[in-house]
């Protein structure tokens, strides 16, 4: 009998345990799951008997509210201690949390953890006497009267010190508390290791790219191409727990191998996030390779391994040959059209999976597989990731769609106005746009504000300045000085026709970075062939930016200008509309779509309308430097300089109009070489900068244009801004 009831016992204890535990999982994804709650709110809760206490701190009263109802709802929770805090409602707070989540969650370290395919979980296990955590994301920004609270985990500790430097770079800040923990104790990354004589180093002095090769014969490789600094293996075994010397390590110069060396023959599977723009080399035997991503060039190997590979095909091509056909082989539909089998009978019979489209087509990426008899080749199609640095032109008719479509709202309280109770406060949303959900629309431009010779007029307050809208005056919300950092992104025109000058237009980009004010946030980007290549993102490392310039190497192609000016907004620029920003563009101007049918090699698939259409919407004044070509040789056909004349003064006045839609300036060289006198043009274009801000007294939005006009009193000055807007 006793023993009967000792286990009894036991099985009642064990019972209650599983109830609890299903009752928390209950509760989290409740409480993650409750429309509203996003990474600035930081909730948790315990569970005691049947009743449940609540803890941390919300944006709103009305999401507190709404938890404590959810989880009360619960057949299993008789009651509910609501101890959230609801944290005060600012507009520098709001500021705040807007700016941490872009900076933290902007890096490079940090911005795969947006990816949704990233399959982050929390990874830590609390018992069911302990207060739980609920994380919407890994990491969450808590704002209380201008100082940040950092909640949740990470998988590295570098990731954590990262977010609280990016945290403590907020304007405004006064102080950061780091309660983020580190999980990842499976994550290793691989540091430069001495090297051995080996072959396989011969040419590591000869290559432009950087170079992962990867040697695991019995165990899998899954790797996935995204916007991370660092090469990050995770390692696992199906058979035992993973040994540090399971793996071995060497680099020299760009090339970095990775062997898997386990003493036992045990298979060590290994899982590597691969940063954009490497190289990638595999090989197995008999272990599975997974390639996802915008791979840059890879080279597979295997015996009788599965392969399956999930690229944007549109920018890749695939070469594959085997002895024997594979045993499975998987195409999409849309893949058909471009790809051949040369051999498909009978199965002992070599195979070969050969790419359509005309090899004098540069495509960013290409991936080569050799095998012997494969069990099987699994190919898909998928987007280019949303953090990838590499937009291809053909992808700018769907960004400028994008933009005309969701129409840049952005909603603010009236200052002083009501509404604290009902939680209508910004949000940074995941497809780059802040919303704000009150009904008062703010309208931002940029101003530039100088005196008769030209010097910019500093010092200038609210008073100061009268907004005209369709002749109605406006309630101005906003004035930011000339002091307030600036975004300036440069876009490097590397095509053919600019090829000569390849030495000159890199030395224009340090002279730029230079020339910046420390405050100000620099990024270069790249148009070469028919991509845009992000060689930096917004930083205020300068260093760091004159080193990358360096490494630009020898570039040219096709020139789908529109396309380019219109990725190089949508990319950055376009998740920080409510700061101030340029796009300062160094090019010809000469769009391929400007060449007659005949020489047109990649026109831009945005005509020049729809980029002035979108440019009069966007928050970014737009300074052309427009290189002006060199005058043909007195031996030149009459009608051949004619046409060429004709062409430059069409995209003279096309990067005029742009200039003039977006509130910029038009800059002017005869050559690339002749840019001294253009440096400090702009500099000081910059320092006259006022960014304002205004209600419009009509709040019909109905997409009709919209003129402004901007006046200044009390001092004499030129105005330069844009003329308006659509006012949807």
């Amino acid at each position: 009998m006793c023993a009967a009831l000792l286990l009894f016992a036991v099985a009642g204890s064990s019972t209650g345990e599983i109830s609890s535990e299903r009752v928390i999982s209950q509760i989290e994804q409740l409480i993650g799951g409750q429309r509203g709650i996003r990474i600035y709110d930081w909730v948790g809760f315990s569970l005691r008997d049947r009743n449940v206490i609540l803890e941390g701190a919300v944006t709103s009263p009305a999401l507190k509210r709404a938890i404590e109802r959810i989880v009360l709802a619960l057949e299993a929770v008789d009651s509910v201690q609501n101890d959230l805090e609801v944290l005060p409602e600012t507009g520098d707070d709001v500021g705040i949390r807007i700016n941490a989540y872009w900076r933290i969650y902007g890096h490079p370290e940090i911005r795969r953890y947006l990816n949704t395919e990233h399959g982050y979980h929390g990874k830590l296990k609390r018992s069911p006497d302990d207060t739980q955590r609920v994380l919407v994301r890994p990491i969450h920004i808590v704002v209380r009267d201008a100082e940040i609270t950092l909640e949740g985990e990470v998988e590295q500790h570098r990731e954590k010190r990262v977010a609280e430097q990016q945290a403590n770079a907020v304007l405004g800040v006064r102080a950061v508390t780091n309660n983020i923990v580190v999980t990842g104790a499976d994550t290793e990354e691989f540091e430069p290791i001495d090297f051995e004589t080996d072959p396989w180093w011969v040419d590591s002095g000869s290559i432009t790219e950087p170079v992962l090769r990867v040697e695991n014969p019995v165990g899998g490789v899954a790797v996935r191409v995204i916007d991370t600094e660092r090469v990050l293996v995770r390692r696992s075994s199906r058979s035992r727990p993973v040994k540090a010397s399971d793996t071995k390590t060497t680099r020299l110069g760009r090339k970095m191998r990775i062997r898997a060396q386990p003493s036992d023959g045990a298979p060590i599977d290994l899982e590597i996030d691969l940063p954009y723009g490497h190289r990638l080399e595999v090989e197995t035997v008999a272990g599975p390779i997974a390639i996802t991503g915008l791979v840059r060039h890879a080279q597979l190997e295997t015996a009788v391994g599965p392969v399956e590979l999930a690229v944007p095909w549109r920018a890749v091509r695939l070469e594959a040959t085997s002895d024997r056909r594979p045993l499975n082989v998987t195409i999409p539909n849309r893949l058909r059209t471009s790809l051949r089998s040369l051999q498909r009978e009978p199965l002992d019979a070599s195979w070969t999976l050969q790419d359509l489209r005309d090899p004098r087509i540069k495509l960013y990426g290409s991936i080569r597989l050799d095998a012997k008899q494969p069990d099987a080749l699994v190919l898909s199609d998928v987007e280019i990731g949303e953090d990838s640095p590499v937009r291809m032109h053909w992808q700018a008719p769907e960004a400028i769609v994008s933009m005309l479509r969701r129409r840049f709202r952005m909603r603010l309280n009236r200052p002083g106005g009501d509404g604290a109770d009902s939680g209508e406060v910004a949000e940074a949303s995941e497809d780059g746009l802040v919303r704000f959900n009150s009904d008062v629309r703010l309208v931002q431009l940029s101003a530039s504000i100088v005196n008769e010779g030209g010097r910019p007029v500093t010092g200038l307050g609210p008073e100061n300045f009268e907004i005209l809208e369709d002749g109605a005056k406006q309630e101005i919300g906003i004035v930011q000085n000339t002091e307030a950092e600036f975004n300036l992104v440069l876009l490097l025109d590397c095509s053919t026709s600019t090829l000569i000058d390849r030495k000159a237009v890199l030395e224009a980009a340090r002279r730029f970075v230079l020339t910046a004010r420390p405050s100000d946030r620099v990024g270069i980007y790249v148009l070469s062939d028919s991509y845009v290549h992000v060689v930096s993102r917004l930083t205020e490392d300068r260093d760091a930016l004159l080193r990358t310039i360096g490494q630009i190497p020898r570039l040219s192609g096709g020139t789908p200008l529109y396309d380019a000016i219109t990725l190089s907004y949508a990319h950055e620029l376009a998740r920080r509309r409510w700061e101030r920003n340029a796009l300062i563009v160094i090019s010809d101007g000469m769009d391929n779509d400007l060449l007659p049918l005949w020489s047109r090699s990649i026109p831009s698939e945005v005509p020049f309308e729809d980029l002035l259409r979108a440019a009069a919407e966007i928050n970014s004044a737009i300074y052309p430097i427009f290189l002006e070509p060199e005058p043909p040789g007195v031996r030149t056909e009459r009608n051949w300089r004619e046409r060429l004349e004709r062409s430059t003064n069409r995209a003279r006045d096309r990067m005029q109009r742009l200039a003039d839609t977006t509130g910029g300036r038009l800059f002017g060289a005869k050559s690339i070489r002749d840019l001294d006198t253009v440096y400090e043009q702009v500099a000081e274009e910059l320092r006259s900068v006022y960014t304002l801000g205004y209600y419009p007294s009509n709040q019909e939005f109905d997409g009709a244009w919209r003129r402004i006009r901007v006046n200044v009193r009390g001092v004499e000055a030129r105005v330069r801004t844009r003329p308006g807007y659509y006012g949807w």
